[in-house]
């Protein structure tokens, strides 16, 4: 089958068969052509791109097309590129994009919020069981909030959180196994989060220090 060159001319550059010439470099060394306007044909530069890529992808359009050209004998030797009157802007695509964007926000808002509320009552669980219980709701929410977001280590964090207030309550054998999974799967990370994995380390270090409390007082009671 005979191969079809089709040149695309634009104000800036011609292109002939995948090879991009500049008009500043061309008048210089070509001489004036004059184009018989029957095999000038002038395109919408948006429909010729996807026209174009169309007959790149499909294998069975493109031989329909060249065929379809061949049997006729209307293929034009140029292509002329005229600016797009339409609008390129995919509105409900940016629809959706703006929804996503401004759950994000608002997610990572109310993460902030419960993040110091949690916080709050988390210092006050180890004096009163009612914010302890309070502390392990609101890690709760932060979870779910996290595991919306898609943000592993925001969820590991809320987890911990959590094994915090079961601690306070005095839930000791739960919050060893939640400490030991996010520890391990930190460890075994591509990328080790250092900070993830001194925080296990530190609500373990509490685990120690408020099971011997918890211990020595029984003992004291017996």
């Amino acid at each position: 089958m005979e191969l079809i060159t089709i040149n695309l001319i634009s104000e800036d550059c011609y292109f002939y068969d995948q090879i991009q010439l500049q008009y500043k470099q061309l008048k210089f060394v070509n001489k004036p052509v004059k184009v018989n306007p029957k095999k000038r044909l002038k395109l919408d530069a948006a429909f010729a791109h996807y026209f174009l890529k169309e007959l790149s992808i499909s294998d069975f359009f493109r031989n329909s097309f060249i065929d379809f050209f061949q049997r006729w004998d209307i293929l034009p030797k140029f292509i002329v590129l005229k600016t797009t009157n339409s609008n390129l802007i995919d509105y409900r695509w940016n629809e959706r994009v703006y929804f996503l964007v401004r759950e994000r926000c608002e997610l990572d808002h109310a993460l902030s919020w419960l993040s110091t509320l949690g916080g709050a009552f988390s210092a006050l669980g180890d004096y009163f069981q009612g914010c302890a219980e309070t502390a392990g709701k609101i890690s709760v929410h932060q979870l779910q909030l996290a595991v919306r977001l898609g943000d592993p280590t925001i969820a590991s964090r809320c987890r911990l959180y959590l094994s915090l207030s079961l601690i306070q309550k005095k839930k000791f054998k739960v919050a060893v196994k939640v400490i030991r999974t996010e520890y391990l799967a930190a460890k075994n990370q591509v990328i080790i989060d250092q900070r993830l994995i001194r925080m296990c380390q530190g609500i373990w270090s509490k685990l120690q220090y408020e099971h011997e409390l918890y211990r020595i007082r029984n003992k004291i009671k017996r």
